[in-house]
């Protein structure tokens, strides 16, 4: 039996983090969440697969917009000509509410509507028989581990768990590896986590990650192909991304003036693929100690981004400058304080008060997701303090 998982499409997000932006990508960006779709079905069609499992947050609203709920439905209708089902659970971001689709679901489409956990069961072309298992969120979050109202294997060939939650977590249905395996299942298809993650092998218990990225940490990204064998599982990922997030470094150790480095970057940089690029600046000794502000960033992305996406879809969404040692601003203080500090601020009430004005704001704090904020802030905050200053030494 094969099928294809994946999860955490968050397909009418935009792309976050981006900025300076050509026309040609203005105008180019917003077309790759229907490619990906397309892709995803094209995926399932090419690998003849007994159905398909949508593994929550398939949307990234939970009132998608009409645009985006027509583009969907007709890619996925495309699924049921090749009587290929697909089941679909909703996540904390998507959670369900049957009154906010403008469009009856496609008759290929086999929802699970409710928190209460559901056991649909099926046929195989092949004569295989399976169970699936699941919920979905009816709300933005869920508190409880819904592991244990899943029944105990059923007396089919495969028994497969659909679940969008975090191990980790307290509000996205906290679960536990071990409780998973004690089901019984052949198969756990997990959603929330953007990153790839097999948590376990035997049974496989996975992550597939998102297939596209929405912002520079989803660089790792697909969806997973699973065959289920009495051999046990296979797993591959197949890569569906329209749009890769790239860092690149580009040497000026060549330019003697500032005249020759537009052309030095773009000879880099310019490829075939379609690319968000973080550009990184190195060997830059040499030029003078003004040769880049921070005011000319913006021009020169700009500037950059106007000549790279003229043929591909491609553009500098970062300019970083490498600093050698000299450059940095020497302190009289270990580095160790650096972890010692920010180990403060990883207690999310201590940094909710610290950024108390901000995260109350209403549009701040219906928008992003608290803690995945959090996180970022720290880890921007720790590489701007490694790379402006020079610690000293540990004794």
């Amino acid at each position: 039996m094969r099928f294809l998982h994946s999860a955490d499409l968050h397909i009418d997000r935009s792309f976050e983090g981006i900025r300076m932006l050509s026309d040609n990508v203005k105008e180019q960006l917003p077309l790759i969440n229907r490619k990906i779709i397309k892709k995803l079905v094209d995926t399932a069609l090419e690998h003849e697969v007994d159905f398909v499992l949508l593994a929550g947050d398939t949307f990234h609203q939970a009132r998608p917009s009409l645009r985006i709920q027509h583009d969907f439905f007709q890619e996925i209708s495309r699924l049921a000509s090749a009587e290929i089902p697909v089941y679909m659970i909703f996540g904390n971001h998507d959670y369900y509410d049957p009154q906010r689709y403008w469009f009856d679901f496609p008759e290929n489409v086999v929802l699970f509507p409710s928190e209460t956990v559901e056991t649909i069961k099926g046929v195989t072309r092949n004569g295989e028989t399976y169970a699936i298992s699941g919920f979905s969120y009816q709300q933005p979050w869920i508190t409880q581990n819904k592991i244990r109202e899943f029944p105990n294997r059923q007396a089919v060939d495969f028994h497969i768990g659909m679940y969008h939650g975090d191990s980790a977590g307290e509000h996205y249905a906290p679960f536990s590896v071990s409780e998973m395996k004690q089901k019984g299942y052949d198969y756990w298809a997990l959603g929330h986590i953007h990153v790839p993650k097999i948590l376990s092998e035997e049974p496989a218990i996975v992550y597939p990650g998102t297939p596209q990225g929405k912002t520079q940490k989803e660089q790792d990204t697909g969806v997973v192909l699973a065959t289920l064998s009495s051999h046990g599982t296979e797993i591959q990922t197949v890569d569906v991304a329209e749009i890769t997030w790239a860092q690149q470094e580009v040497s000026l150790a060549a330019c003697k003036d500032q005249r020759s480095i537009l052309q030095t970057i773009l000879k880099e940089v310019n490829t075939n693929q379609p690319r968000l690029i973080k550009l990184v600046l190195t060997d830059t000794d040499q030029l003078s100690s003004d040769w880049f502000s921070e005011t000319e960033k913006n021009e020169m992305i700009a500037y950059l981004n106007e000549q790279l996406s003229r043929d591909v879809l491609q553009t500098i969404y970062a300019i970083e400058v490498y600093k050698t040692e000299t450059d940095k601003i020497p302190l009289a203080i270990p580095a160790s304080y650096v972890d010692q500090l920010l180990a403060i601020y990883q207690d999310p009430s201590i940094f909710a008060e610290g950024l108390n004005d901000l995260l109350r704001h209403p549009l701040l704090y219906r928008g992003i997701d608290q803690g995945a904020f959090q996180e970022e802030v720290l880890q921007q905050t720790k590489h701007l303090l490694e790379n402006d200053f020079q610690w000293e030494e540990e004794v």
